[in-house]
């Protein structure tokens, strides 16, 4: 405080110093003229002296003193001298600048002041003065005061322009002084709670009263406004008296200072409130009059120009300022005068008007534009009219006003375009515009050199960016706003006093200008209240979750914001989209765009859905080129007040169609992009093909559609529809196709200049607009991906608008090749974003997706598949908070949704489920866990109609699934899974996959076998399966094997040959390799339901399949081997043949399965029916017509009959089968003969059909297996039934006979028969059969005789088989056999087929002679006389000899008939009567075979004739030695047919009639003769007196015989040979043939004539005969032989004529032996 008070010291002291000096002067100056001056300027200046050496309170002292201060200077002004009064002025100024005045030194001052203003004296500084006097004190009050505007207000009319503008600022300066105080008197007052606060009624009291309330300095401010309002009204001033005169516009401008600047005054004191209503409002209405007294003369014309010109220069300055009164009004004092702006802003309204003239529209445009800026205005108006039941609709009117005011401005320019063509300039020169005198005149785009600095060179700035251009009206940029500020060009102006040349277009600029305001602000009311949302990070999406608008407002607050909202929308709307059509300026149409885009998000929050729609309505059209064929407006709803919005919509629509159809240049250069209109459902494809054009603006709107979209997606509702259909069009023009994931990439070319769109429809884009293209595919994609951020319900209205617009492309399809894929592209988008909460829209879109799917149109059904499954993909790997796989039912909810588009048959849907499925399963396989029936089913809804390809992506699927998952899969699956696998074996489009399917089921059985001991963990395994599946006496891993092999058991009747072979080994396979684990419940439903079944079903299909062979099953077969033509044996060429394959595997599996598991299957109760149908079934098999069955039959029998059916009974016989077991065979044996009863039978239709590929009669192969069955079965009931009962024998051989008599197939008959050696395989196994029971009989024998029975009927069935060699079986048939080839050879030769039985005759004569060398004695063989039955069968093939099929068969004859008769005969000489029968046969059987009349071959070497020459010496030696020793127990006829042998055969004879022969000299059997010769004479010759007279028969009949047969040779040989003379004498048929004889000449043979043989014979016999009688005994020959002998000599003579040299020789070797007999012997002498 010291420091202060030093330094105010100082300061005073300076002021003392400088007024000494200031008086000083003075008195000088007046010294001399005014010497009272000089006197009180000393006096003074004495007391400022005295003031000096003042410690405190000087500046007190000072002011009280300050009338005597100011003395010298006041009579100083009165002098009227400049100098002097200028020095007395200054010196009052510093007395004032140091506030050294009080009251009356103050009034002092001003009446000095004002005496000077009279005189005109130092005007200026007396207003300097006068400020310092005001600004400095605050004495001056009440008429002081006064008294300083009146002198004040008087200078504002000085000469002096400086003066002027002085004065005038002074008084700005006075009144604010004034009304400074005022406050700070308030603000002292306050808190004594002064009367300022009275009620307002008040101020309905009388001035006088009025004014004593108030206090002082309020009381100034009073009477000055006051006295100001009766100023402009051209009242009397009842404060400032004195003052007569002061022009409008300043007092309009001090009360705009006034109002503008101190409103707390007028709030806080009812008396200036009642001098707003009582004395300014209506003061402003009434100066408003003059301008609404004069309307436009031209009024049609938006420019509004008046022809009088006077009025407009006269009322522009005070219309301007009371415009900007009636801002400041509205602005400020509202609250006070509702009613009064009411009119203001109704005259407001009114100055937009077209009538009215262009300067008074801007400045009313301006002026609202001042007012619009305020928000808290708006809402003001809204709730103090617009809201009021019968007041003015203000707001709304206010909005419509500016709305008409632009669209007038664009109406007129059809009116006006000859005229605004031809001033459509940018600028015009001075003298055009000081031609035009009419400040209204049009200016639609000129601009004045001298006014429109006002507008250009404002705060933007000169500029040339055309804003708005329609046709030929542009509007430039004139001025540039920022938001919430007004720059009021003309208003604001306070030096503008002439009407100034204002362009029509400014006010569009303006207007413009407020309807961005009116939208801000409408944006802040509404959000003002505490609706605006806070965004999430990374996004701009707000959603009712943030910003909850019903909950943070109240009902009523709701109320104002929708009635705001309702008031404004229309305007807005139809204003911005009119701009929105002609803007040229990418700024502008972004504010613009936000308009729209703020009025969507307000409407939306306010759930005001109509306005919201409209907009978003709008919008779409402003996206879209003009004139594009969609009817967005036919899909609002029909109440009453959306049909008012369509009204407005299509005015809109149609002005906007009308406007574009007129050619617009400047348009046209913004054209970025060229497509064609995506197809509608009822457009033609002319249509389709028209090209459309996308401009910038299409695309700028189109991005604003995205953000829209992005930021409010939670406020659309419905509107998510009309904005999803818009994009769908746009990205279709674009040309944006849908790639992997749903996102958007553009197909199509990319121009550099406008182009048509291409002949494949794609779109030409610009290069101007390429940039564009992933910023709107990048958008798009985040549009449906920032969903996450929609609650629940916005979500729904997402995807149902999504689902509608699929739908309609749907309905497109039908009739389209390409449809739109947006709708689906999106929807995966939207569902791939929200898998967190997928159970609130899977089920809307996985429905919709499967409409999709089934779809005809192939590339809307493929995107539908790809949509959905990749939803499920997705949907399974996501990360819940709650595992999914423990989530049964959201898994089964997704999973299922797969799961059904199995209904469909398209493969291409079938193709990406099983795609989906591979991939499930590769990433999620292990925890599918209550997913797996679902996948399954999936896997394995297989059908018909899928082709190959689809059925290789299930079978990936499903060995994906048994080999790597089949130990995750919960047990109680497995039976869907084995039913899966079976499907995949029934599928009929590719064979591998279906073998492949029987293998994983293999794989499925090692995996049961081991859940055995999880046996527990099927308890639920019932659940899954069908009820015919179920069984109450089965476990359920018994189920499981039952459903395994029913599967089985069902592939094994399929249509495919390889799989039926396939599944009935794996069946049969799998029977035999865990069969063990059923119990004998499960084997009784396995044998009765599942392999019985089978056979009977496999049967049926047998002996239905055609018989044809089938074209169409080769070329399946082709196609499932890779198109490759399969060459088909002849075994397999037709289904019948096919299905006797599967006839086959299933017999013997069934077989099978019965052998190996017999020691279980006895244990059955029901096993001899098992049994019984199964050899029924095997001889129903064994008799079919079809070979390869019936084959197979018999070795399945064969193989159940090889084995014990007591697995415990050893081989050992002294073990006893049981009768139970006896029975069985019993009936396997009774099978066996019914099969070779069968077999062995002729046909029905009595004709054998052998042909290759079709016979009725069974194979050699056939055969040949059944009859090696017989060892087999026989060894079961040999000793029990088969030895005691001949019955069964007699059958058995039977059969053998009857089955070797079977024709051969001719196919098979080259390959089946035999060589000398060796036995076809069916003559093998009757051999074996034959020898089986011949070597057990012998066993039988060695133990007891019970067998003995046997022998006789086995001798006659052996001997029957010996005689097959030469007379083969013939087949019992009366009808004659078909197709068999004859080969029968002439010239003697026998059929080739009757070969096919010798050496299978000669075995079988070899075991009849070996049986009987071992059965000789054998009382049974004897009484029988299988001896004599030998001998008969034997004589056939000896009595045949050369005539035998084969040589070899009479040669084994002859020995096993030396071998049975060197046995037999002992026994017939030792049983006599019982051979009393056989020794004719057996003479005959001799005679037969030495003598056949069979001639050798012709080309048989001489080797082989000296060895049957031998053979039958052995004959004759045979006799010598058994037979004719013992000729006397011998039957005597028996030894004469001996001996008549014997002499046959020592003659040598011809064998032969061939004439042609050269060898005929071999035919004579020389050894064979002499051996007979040797044997006769042996008997004849020997001299024993003992002898018996059988003896001497033999011996005079066997050379009596001899003898009289060589005379008769040679006399009829001498005889013929007479007659016939050279000719060569013919055969002579009573000769009987020999075996050749070697010639005379010993080193060459000779060929001989028949005749010449037979005489060399003979006369070899002689000389051989002679030599024998020479050599024999004395007196063993008779006489009467040796006459007999020299009897032959006269005609051994005559034959010495003979021609032939070698009967001359030989004659002349027996002429040789008579030397010795022509002597007589000594004896005889």
């Amino acid at each position: 405080m010291a420091t202060a008070s030093s330094d105010s010291h100082t300061i005073l002291q300076k002021l003392i110093n400088n007024l000494s000096s200031d008086l000083r002067q003075l008195s000088n100056e007046t010294k001399k003229k005014y010497p009272p001056i000089k006197e009180a300027a000393e006096a003074c200046n004495m007391k400022l002296r005295e003031y000096s050496t003042m410690k405190d309170s000087l500046i007190t002292v000072m002011r009280d003193a300050s009338v005597d201060l100011l003395q010298p200077f006041v009579l100083g002004c009165d002098t009227k001298q400049v100098k002097i009064v200028q020095l007395c002025l200054t010196s009052i100024q510093k007395l004032l600048q140091h506030n050294i005045v009080n009251q009356a030194s103050a009034a002092t001052i001003v009446n000095v002041l004002s005496a000077l203003c009279e005189l005109q004296t130092e005007e200026l500084k007396v207003l300097q003065t006068v400020l310092l006097l005001v600004n400095t004190t605050s004495v001056v009050v009440h008429s002081t005061l006064a008294t300083l505007f009146v002198i004040t207000f008087r200078l504002c009319f000085s000469k002096d322009l400086t003066i002027v503008n002085t004065s005038i600022a002074a008084v700005r300066q006075l009144v604010t002084a004034v009304y400074d105080r005022v406050i700070e008197e308030d603000v002292q007052a306050a808190p004594a709670g002064d009367h300022s606060n009275k009620d307002s009624d008040s101020s309905k009291q009388h001035q006088s009263n009025s004014v004593d309330t108030l206090r002082p300095y309020a009381r100034d401010a009073y009477l000055l406004f006051q006295d100001l309002c009766y100023l402009i009204n051209g009242d009397q001033p009842i404060w400032l008296t004195g003052l007569t005169e002061i022009t409008r516009t300043l007092i309009l401008e001090l009360i705009e200072t006034i109002l503008t600047h101190y409103a707390p005054i007028f709030h806080c004191h009812s008396e200036f409130r009642y001098l707003l209503k009582e004395r300014v409002s209506p003061l402003v209405i009434k100066l408003f009059s003059p301008g609404t007294k004069f309307p436009n003369s031209n009024s049609s014309l938006s420019s509004g120009s008046n022809s009088n010109s006077t009025f407009d220069s006269a009322y522009f300055p005070l219309i301007a300022r009371l415009l900007r009164v009636v801002c400041i009004l509205i602005r400020f004092y509202f609250s006070l005068l509702i009613t009064e702006c009411e009119i203001f802003l109704s005259l407001l309204i009114k100055l937009l008007e077209p009538d009215k003239p262009v300067w008074q529209r801007s400045l009313a445009i301006e002026c609202i534009h001042k007012i619009i800026i305020h928000q808290n205005l708006i809402k003001l108006f809204c709730l103090s009219y617009d809201m009021q039941p019968h007041a003015s609709k203000i707001l709304r009117d206010l909005t419509n006003a500016i709305s008409s005011y632009v669209q007038s401005y664009f109406n007129s320019a059809t009116v006006s375009s000859n005229s605004s063509t031809s001033s459509g300039q940018t600028s015009t020169n001075n003298s055009v515009i000081s031609d035009k005198k009419s400040s209204g005149a049009s200016t639609t785009s000129k601009l004045d050199n001298t006014h429109s600095s006002n507008v250009a060179n404002g705060p933007g700035g000169a500029s040339s960016t055309i804003l708005f251009a329609y046709r030929n009206l542009l509007v430039p940029q004139y001025v540039t706003y920022t938001q919430g500020q007004a720059k009021a060009v003309y208003v604001e102006n306070w030096e503008k006093f002439d009407c100034p040349l204002i362009p029509d277009a400014y006010g569009i600029v303006v207007a413009y200008a407020c309807m961005l305001e009116l939208v801000r602000a409408v944006q802040s009311i509404v959000e003002g209240t505490g609706m605006r949302g806070d965004t999430i990070a990374g996004t701009q999406l707000r959603t009712p979750t943030q910003v909850r608008p019903l909950e943070s407002l109240t009902e009523n607050e709701r109320y104002e914001c929708i009635e705001v909202v309702n008031c404004t929308w229309s305007s807005v709307l139809v204003t911005f989209t009119l701009l929105y059509d002609f803007c040229c300026d990418d700024t502008t149409c972004e504010l613009l765009l936000r308009g729209f885009q703020t009025y969507i998000s307000l409407c939306g929050l306010l759930a005001m859905n109509v306005q919201r729609d409209a907009f978003v309505t709008c919008l779409c059209k402003m996206a879209l080129p003009p004139q594009y064929n969609i009817h967005l407006l036919s899909k609002q709803q029909n109440s009453e007040q959306q049909q008012q919005q369509q009204s407005l919509l299509q005015k809109l629509a149609s002005r906007t169609s009308t406007d574009s159809s007129v050619g617009n240049d400047f348009e046209r250069q913004q054209v970025v992009i060229v497509g064609t209109p995506l197809p509608l459902l009822n457009s033609s494809p002319a249509t389709n093909q028209t090209a459309v054009m996308l401009t910038s603006k299409n695309i700028h709107c189109m991005r604003t559609l995205l953000s829209v979209a992005h930021c409010y997606g939670s406020i659309l509702g419905t509107s998510w529809h009309l904005i999803l259909t818009t994009l769908q069009h746009l990205v279709w023009i674009i040309g944006f196709k849908p790639s992997a994931g749903g996102t958007l990439k553009h197909i199509g070319t990319i121009a550099n200049t406008d182009a048509a769109p291409m002949a494949n429809s794609s779109a030409v884009v610009t290069t101007a607009a390429m940039a564009d293209l992933p910023i709107l595919s990048s958008m798009l994609s985040r549009l449906f991906e920032s969903s996450v951020y929609l609650d629940d319900v916005a979500l729904h209205h997402l995807i149902d608008a999504l689902i509608r617009l699929s739908i309609e492309s749907m309905e497109v399809a039908l009739s389209v090749r390409e449809p739109s894929l947006f709708a689906i592209a999106k929807i995966l988008e939207t569902g791939r974003a929200n898998l967190n909460r997928i159970d609130v829209w899977w089920k809307p879109i996985s429905s919709h997706l499967l409409d999709v799917c089934q779809h005809s149109n192939p590339r809307m059904r493929e995107w539908g598949t790809e949509a959905l499954t990749l939803l499920v993909r997705s949907a399974l790997e996501f990360k819940y908070e709650k595992n999914l796989f423990d989530n049964e039912r959201l898994l089964h909810m997704i999973i299922l949704s797969l799961h059904e588009l199995s209904i469909i048959q398209y493969s291409d849907v079938r193709q990406k489920q099983l795609e989906a499925t591979l991939s499930i399963l590769t990433n999620n396989g292990p925890t599918l866990q209550t997913g797996w029936p679902i996948i399954l089913n999936i896997i394995g809804s297989i059908s018909r109609e899928h082709n190959d390809s689809l059925i290789r992506q299930a079978q990936q699927c499903l060995q994906l699934v048994v080999t790597d998952f089949l130990s995750t899969i919960p047990i109680c699956y497995l039976g869907i899974l084995i039913k899966v696998v079976a499907k995949f074996g029934f599928q009929e489009q590719d064979l591998n996959i279906a073998l492949s399917a029987i293998g994983l089921l293999w794989n499925m059985t090692d995996y049961l076998f081991r859940m055995k001991e999880q046996e527990h963990q099927l308890k639920n395994v019932n659940d899954y399966l069908d009820p015919n599946e179920i069984y109450d006496s089965l476990t359920s891993i018994e189920e499981l094997w039952m459903i395994l092999y029913r599967k089985l058991s069902e592939l094994t009747m399929d249509q495919r040959p390889a799989i039926r072979k396939s599944a009935s080994s794996t069946l049969f396979t799998m029977i035999t390799s865990h069969g063990q684990l059923l119990s004998s419940g499960a084997w009784s439903i396995l044998i009765w339901q599942v392999l019985f079944p089978l056979f009977e079903h496999v049967e049926q299909f047998f002996y239905t399949a055609s018989k044809e062979r089938e074209q169409m099953q080769q070329q399946q077969l082709s196609k499932s081997s890779g198109g490759q033509e399969i060459l088909m044996h002849h075994s397999r060429d037709t289904p019948e043949k096919q299905w006797a394959e599967t006839y086959v595997m299933i017999l013997a599996g069934v077989t099978r399965t019965v052998q190996v598991k017999k020691d279980f299957l006895t244990k059955l109760d029901d096993f001899p029916k098992v049994w019984s149908v199964l050899l029924t079934n095997i001889e129903k098999s064994a008799l079919a017509k079809n070979p390869e069955i019936a084959l197979a039959a018999l070795k399945s029998f064969n193989e159940l009959v090889n084995i014990p059916l007591n697995v415990t009974q050893t081989p050992s016989p002294k073990k006893p089968i049981t009768p139970h077991d006896q029975q069985l065979w019993q009936q396997a044996w009774q099978v066996w003969l019914n099969i070779g009863n069968g077999c062995s039978r002729c046909p029905p239709e009595r004709v054998i059909i052998i042909d290759r590929y079709d016979s009725n009669i069974p194979s050699q192969n056939f055969l040949t297996y059944f009859i090696d069955i017989f060892p087999n079965i026989i060894n079961h009931i040999w000793s029990s039934d088969f030895i005691h009962d001949a019955k069964h024998f007699e059958q058995f051989s039977t059969i053998i006979e009857r089955v070797l008599a079977v024709p051969i197939h001719s196919d098979m008959a080259l390959f089946l028969i035999p060589t000398d050696v060796n036995l076809t395989l069916l003559q093998e196994s009757a051999y074996k059969a034959m020898e089986f029971v011949c070597k057990n009989l012998k066993l039988e024998l060695a133990k007891s005789l019970n067998a003995s029975a046997l022998l006789p009927i086995c001798f006659k069935r052996l001997l029957a088989l010996v005689l097959y060699a030469i007379n083969p079986p013939v087949f019992d048939c009366a009808e004659q056999i078909k197709k068999i080839p004859t080969n029968r050879q002439t010239n003697g030769k026998t059929n080739d087929s009757n070969v096919n039985f010798v050496p299978f005759s000669e075995k079988i004569l070899r075991m009849a002679a070996s049986l009987y060398e071992d059965v000789t004695d054998n009382p049974a063989v004897i009484d029988s006389g299988t001896l004599q039955t030998m001998i008969q069968t034997l004589q056939i093939p000896l009595s045949m000899k050369y005539n035998c099929p084969s040589s070899t068969t009479w040669k084994l004859a002859i020995e096993c008939f030396f071998r049975v008769l060197k046995i037999g005969l002992v026994v017939a000489r030792k049983h006599r009567n019982a051979f009393e029968s056989m020794w004719a046969d057996l003479a005959k059987a001799f005679d037969d075979f030495l003598f056949s009349k069979s001639v050798p071959p012709s080309d048989i070497p001489i080797e082989e004739i000296q060895r049957d020459e031998a053979i039958d010496c052995q004959a004759i030696e045979l006799i010598r030695d058994d037979i004719l020793p013992y000729a006397n127990v011998l039957p005597e006829i028996f030894i004469t047919k001996i001996l008549n042998i014997l002499n046959r055969g020592s003659i040598y004879s011809c064998t032969t009639d061939n004439f042609i022969d050269i060898d005929s000299a071999r035919r004579l059997r020389e050894e064979f003769s002499k051996i007979c010769f040797e044997t006769l004479l042996k008997y004849s010759f020997i001299n024993d007196q003992s002898s018996s007279n059988e003896n001497l028969v033999i011996k005079r009949l066997a050379l009596g015989s001899m003898l009289s047969r060589c005379k008769e040779i040679l006399q009829k040989y001498a005889h013929d040979e007479r007659l016939h003379g050279k000719c060569p004498l013919p055969r002579s048929d009573n000769l009987e043939p020999v075996a050749g004889a070697l010639n005379y000449n010993h080193n060459s043979f000779t060929p001989f004539s028949p005749r010449t043989a037979e005489m060399i014979s003979v006369l070899k016999a002689l000389g051989t005969l002679i030599g024998a009688l020479k050599r024999a005994p004395k007196d063993s020959v008779e006489m009467n032989i040796w006459h007999q002998l020299i009897a032959l000599y006269p005609c051994l003579v005559e034959c010495t004529t003979s021609p032939s040299p070698q009967i001359c020789n030989a004659i002349k070797d027996t002429l040789h032996q008579y030397f010795t007999l022509l002597t007589p012997p000594p004896s005889v002498r």
